[in-house]
């Protein structure tokens, strides 16, 4: 059952690395771009004061609930970002024993695969790369506003922005809801390639006066995988070092 672990389990973050490409610095041509105005920059502005992981968090207990992988189910999930960016993730089954721990400390990355007894290891900087994922993909996945001069306004209307993000080989289209402050969808299209990742952010609620959004999903369409993530408590701002502790397993390279 627990065969394909490695690729499964990576937090399952690591299933967005086909689309979180995307999300790269460079304009397209293929959109119009609209004058940019006062009302859209406040607009634009607002939702990223809203951003969850400049000063990092902690999910204290959430969920994540996978479906047309090797591995399906719902499996609990506990995760700390810190302000330097250095992360961890624990995803566990029944009776919270857990089956992958991830580790992202500097420039080292580790998933650490308890059933199998194996962690696979890498430089950050490479395996981000060789899997089309940009540095910021953690801002990416909780539905954080990527900053202005990256973004070029497509329509705005009363209850929805739409801007763009991309350049020649990756689109991105982000919806942005006035209402909730936030980011409610991201399509990704990843041409060379020709994965289509769909995001969608809900059930927006308030951790240390900042918005976040406790229902995540992701669906891909060439694969036919759906990913969603829960949030059920988030601690905002997380400044406590995060270790780069591995036990004694059999060690492979991403």
């Amino acid at each position: 059952m627990y065969a394909g672990i490695k690729y499964t389990f990576l937090f399952s973050f690591i299933l967005l690395m086909a689309g979180c490409s995307g999300i790269k610095r460079g304009r397209t041509t293929e959109t119009e771009v609209l004058p940019a105005n006062a009302g859209y920059m406040a607009m634009i502005g607002n939702v990223a004061s809203n951003n969850i992981s400049d000063r990092g968090f902690e999910i204290r207990k959430g969920s994540i609930e996978l479906e047309g992988t090797e591995i399906e189910g719902r499996f609990g999930l506990h995760a700390r970002l810190n302000s330097k960016g250095d992360f961890y993730a624990s995803v566990r089954g029944p009776l919270g024993i857990e089956l992958v721990r991830l580790l992202i400390v500097g420039n080292d990355i580790a998933a650490i695969d308890r059933f199998n007894r194996k962690i696979y290891m890498g430089n950050k900087d490479q395996v981000l790369a060789k899997n089309g994922m940009p540095e910021d993909f953690i801002r990416i996945i909780f539905g954080d506003m990527p900053s202005e001069d990256e973004l070029e306004l497509i329509s705005s209307g009363k209850n929805e922005i739409i801007v763009g993000s991309g350049n020649e080989d990756f689109r991105s289209v982000i919806s942005i809801c006035p209402e909730s402050m936030k980011i409610c969808t991201r399509k990704i299209d990843a041409k060379a390639s020709g994965h289509e990742i769909y995001m969608t952010f809900g059930q927006f609620t308030e951790a240390g006066g900042k918005r976040f959004p406790s229902e995540i999903s992701v669906e891909e369409k060439k694969k036919m995988f759906h990913v969603k993530l829960f949030i059920d408590d988030l601690i905002y701002g997380y400044d406590s070092d995060i270790e780069f502790n591995l036990p004694s397993y059999k060690r492979e390279s991403f």
